[in-house]
């Protein structure tokens, strides 16, 4: 099933309101995100390879694969966030934004096999999903604000 057929199915579950994936300004808001919190070395790559050029990158905490989605449930439920995720791997990444509630985001996550970006609608913070090779999912945060991963700690 391709890509574009995964997101119609999820659309169809939640409110419009709830998961926000037709508008035009996503390029500005990528764009936006960029310039907050990437570190830009080549300016001939948009939108690709955040990962390797986060600002002041700072690890909140190690999870394993299985924890992701109890991490998505520190999340407002009444707010709406920038989902980023990832396609492919750099140099041809692409990256998809979407605007949607937590309980979308994890539709998404069990549909999408790259790194996950959620951010602040306000543009605060940027927190990466790191996928890595092993059961590891390393949370790393760009911006100086506070995230909801960060609030209360726990073993």
């Amino acid at each position: 099933m391709y890509w574009q057929e995964k997101i119609d199915r999820i659309g169809i579950q939640f409110a419009q309101a709830d998961f926000i994936r037709h508008f035009t300004d996503w390029p500005e808001i990528l764009k936006t995100l960029e310039s907050c919190f990437i570190i830009k070395c080549d300016l001939n790559s948009r939108f690709s390879n955040w990962s390797e050029q986060f600002k002041s990158p700072t690890v909140i905490r190690n999870i394993s694969r299985e924890d992701i989605s109890a991490e998505i449930d520190r999340l407002d439920n009444n707010c709406n966030y920038w989902v980023i995720l990832v396609h492919g791997d750099y140099p041809t990444s692409k990256q998809v934004v979407y605007d949607c509630k937590p309980i979308v985001i994890k539709s998404l996550i069990e549909v999408s096999v790259g790194d996950l970006f959620i951010g602040d609608k306000k543009y605060n913070w940027l927190v990466q999903f790191q996928q890595t090779e092993g059961n590891t999912v390393p949370l790393v945060k760009s911006g100086k604000h506070e995230t909801p991963f960060e609030k209360g700690s726990y073993c």
